[in-house]
């Protein structure tokens, strides 16, 4: 769909109207019982914002969804070894354990998304890269360093990662 500048002075068409203007915004309303009331038979991928929720909606061919969908964070807890996998991105991982634990670092991220890990239990966890995995930190440290310490895996790019946090040798 093509963008239009408007000109003063000369007529505006109808379909002018409708392909440039109605296709082309985001109307507003209070709630989904005002915009169910204006928007009666609504297309697919066409959106509306809500002033009383402060959101943003779009149609998706049978239903008004969150345009903006930002998952909540998830937290777990591990008490064996473990390979990350690609649903641990952007969640907190806790580790507990009396005995040291390894936590293998696969390329199941992308980049700029991370995994943080907390060290609950005594026994230390240690990060090992999976094969073809860069794992970098400073010291080339890979062990936590005492109980309660938090630690941070953030992928960079394809097979390159990095650790942040409380390590040690």
């Amino acid at each position: 769909m093509a963008y239009k500048v408007f000109v003063n002075g000369l007529p505006l068409n109808a379909s002018e109207l409708n392909q440039y203007l109605m296709q082309q915004s985001i109307p507003t309303f209070v709630d989904a019982t005002a915009r169910d009331a204006a928007i009666t038979t609504p297309v697919d991928g066409q959106f509306a914002y809500l002033t009383g929720s402060n959101t943003l909606v779009k149609y998706d061919s049978s239903a008004w969804v969150d345009a903006i969908s930002i998952p909540e964070p998830g937290i777990s807890e591990k008490t064996a070894d473990y390979t990350i996998v690609a649903g641990d991105a952007n969640s907190t991982i806790i580790v507990n354990s009396a005995s040291q634990e390894t936590i293998t670092i696969a390329d199941v991220l992308s980049a700029g998304q991370r995994i943080d890990f907390i060290q609950k239990g005594a026994g230390q966890i240690l990060f090992d890269p999976d094969t073809g995995v860069n794992l970098y930190s400073a010291g080339s440290n890979y062990l936590s360093s005492e109980q309660y310490v938090g630690i941070s895996v953030v992928c960079a790019a394809s097979n390159e990662y990095y650790l942040i946090g409380n390590l040690t040798t």
